[in-house]
């Protein structure tokens, strides 16, 4: 007698779905790359003033990445803020990055920061407009 004569049809449905899954699997295993990841040493350098750069490192900021800022509260629509650093040059700086002043380019203290005007023009749309380190605006 042959080994198919012993089996149940739902038995045999379950043999065909395992090997569906395992057939999957296999696929899946041999198929699908992982993501690149951006490597830690090498970080994209932008142009100072664009939107997602780092005014004081230029560096491209990472998604879910934000400046270290410190806002003073004002009664009119522009605002005194003090602008600190990325995550990769603020409280240390990454190896390769150097924190530089926009305004008289000289070298900033990884302590100090930019001083800077925060507009509100609409609940959504803000603008930053960067007056200098404190040696520069106050010296």
């Amino acid at each position: 007698m042959s080994m198919g004569a012993f089996l149940s049809p739902f038995s045999w449905f379950i043999l065909v779905c395992i090997g569906i899954v395992l057939m999957i699997i296999a696929y899946m295993l041999f198929t699908f790359k992982p993501k690149k990841t951006v490597s830690r040493s090498y970080r994209q350098k932008g142009k100072p003033g664009a939107p997602g750069v780092c005014p004081i490192c230029c560096t491209v900021l990472g998604k879910g990445e934000q400046l270290k800022t410190k806002v003073y509260p004002s009664e009119g629509t522009d605002r005194l803020c003090s602008i600190y650093g990325c995550p990769h040059c603020y409280p240390v700086e990454e190896s390769g990055t150097n924190r530089f002043c926009p305004v008289c380019k000289a070298s900033v203290a990884p302590e100090s920061y930019l001083i800077a005007r925060l507009f509100d023009r609409s609940k959504t749309n803000k603008h930053v407009r960067i007056l200098g380190c404190k040696q520069c605006r106050n010296g």
